[in-house]
Parts: structure tokens; sequence; C-alpha cells
């Protein structure tokens, strides 16, 4: 992706029809995105080898010694356009983990590690008192 300006920046957002005939402005600006990977004992990515005049040889490589994900903070850029799977977007910080078993890459490192993120995201917007309450 190239760099982005400042000034070109745009909110993925867009206008979208509503119910009697009102608009909505809608979109995603900041999300989280991660990828979890099962390790060795949940399957891998698929391993073609083709021989001349032989049957091809399928087997499986492992998607790692141990169960892992990688997450991501991204600013979300925009318009969106049609079929664009989510759009352009810049990261704003990103981190891999690793751990013997899914639940502590889960709960114990991805989860934890955003519930942080979401709490400095809140602090250099001004901090939670600078939120409105919906109620």
């Amino acid at each position: 992706m190239q760099k982005t300006k400042f000034e070109e920046l745009k909110p993925y957002a867009g206008w979208t029809n509503d119910c009697q005939g009102k608009q909505d402005f809608d979109g995603p600006i900041i999300s989280i995105s991660t990828r979890y990977w099962p390790g060795p004992e949940g399957g891998g990515g698929m391993l073609v080898h083709t021989h001349p005049n032989k049957l091809p040889e399928i087997s499986t490589v492992p998607y790692g010694s141990k169960p892992s994900a990688h997450s991501a903070i991204i600013l979300r850029l925009g318009p969106p356009k049609t079929n664009d799977g989510g759009g352009d977007y810049l990261i704003w910080k990103e981190r891999g983990f690793e751990a013997d078993t899914e639940a502590q890459v889960k709960a114990a490192s991805v989860e934890q590690w955003c519930q942080e993120q979401i709490r400095e995201i809140v602090s250099l917007l001004g901090g939670v008192d600078t939120f409105h309450m919906r109620l």
C-alpha cells in the first residue's frame, strides 16, 4: 500500500439509504484485525508435489510449532467501494502471539493486548469522560 498523506485521509464511511427517505453516513474508523492459527494439531497449508507420469503427492504443512495469532489495530480508510473487502487501511500497532494452548493465545495474549490498546486509544482521545453515554 502506498504512503497516505494526511490531507488524503477519508473515513471508511458512506451514505446509505435508511427508511422513510432518510440517509446514514456510517462506517468503522478504527478496528482490530486478528488471525489465529491452531499450531501443528489443527491442520495446515496444503503442499502438492507433482512428478511426471505419477499421481501428485499431497501433504499438510503445519501452521507452526505452537498455537499462534497476529493482531493489528487499523485505521479504516475510504470511501468504501463495492466489493472492496474492507477498503484500505493503515496499521497503528501490531503484535504476534504464541503460546502452548489456544486458550493462552486467545485470552491471555490477544484479548489482553487488545484491552490494553482500547485503553490507550481512549486515553489518546482525551479519556473516557470525553465520550457521551447514550442510554
